[in-house]
């Protein structure tokens, strides 16, 4: 009512304060655990990745042993074909009326090589590639043969690529080495360089596994890289 004065009342900041202080103290112990989690995760952080590196370094190593092995037994599947060779061409069903693998292939080679009468060449096995017989209108399968004697084999190849296209009973024959399939395409890979040599006339040879040897000037090179064959004869 009038003339009477009106007392206000202050506001209580204790409570206030209280409750900032428990805020903040709540705040921090948060804040404590986080920091314990981070160390935590940092020290697992760094164990992973000592781990990772661990890890790393033996799948290199084992990446490493693995084509060490992979090379041997490469090498050892190609020198045990190291007296083989791979006839194409011949028709199925030849073999027929009484005449064994070893006695076609004989009768084959001495038909389309120029072989002595004397030359004795020993054919320890031969026979068709595994699988089924293709019909007629398809491609026969290829005589795998083993010779007794590598000098043999060698013989015959030279032979083979001497007389460029070889017949046999109206028909188209070839005579490769065989050998891996793996190797196969490394060794094709030396193609272009070969043809280079034969452009530039100059005496090359591809000899096992995969090394082309050129001879230039009388001097021999020796190259075990298609990349680096082709830009040394390109010069």
């Amino acid at each position: 009512p009038p003339g009477h004065n009106i007392l206000l009342s202050k506001p209580k900041m204790g409570k206030k304060k209280h409750n900032i202080r428990g805020n903040l103290e709540s705040l921090g112990q948060r804040v404590s655990a986080a920091e314990v989690k981070i160390g935590r995760m940092e020290g697992m952080m760094s164990d992973h990745e000592e781990r990772l590196n661990k890890v790393e370094e033996e799948l290199v190593h084992q990446t490493r042993y693995a084509g060490e092995l992979w090379d041997s037994i490469q090498d050892l599947e190609n020198r045990s074909r190291r007296n083989n060779i791979r006839v194409l061409g011949v028709p199925e069903g030849m073999e027929g009326n009484r005449v064994s693998g070893l006695a076609l292939l004989l009768s084959i080679l001495r038909d389309c090589l120029p072989l002595g009468a004397d030359d004795s060449i020993v054919v320890e096995r031969a026979h068709h590639t595994l699988g089924p017989r293709p019909p007629p209108d398809q491609r026969p399968r290829p005589i795998i043969a083993r010779l007794l004697c590598f000098q043999d084999r060698e013989r015959i190849l030279r032979l083979a690529r001497e007389a460029g296209e070889l017949h046999w009973r109206g028909g188209k024959i070839m005579i490769f080495p065989n050998m891996s399939r793996e190797l196969a395409a490394q060794r094709k890979l030396f193609t272009p360089a070969r043809r280079c040599c034969m452009e530039l006339g100059l005496r090359y040879a591809l000899q096992y596994l995969a090394v082309l040897r050129v001879t230039v000037n009388g001097r021999q090179r020796k190259f075990e890289d298609p990349e680096e064959a082709i830009r040394e004869l390109s010069q």
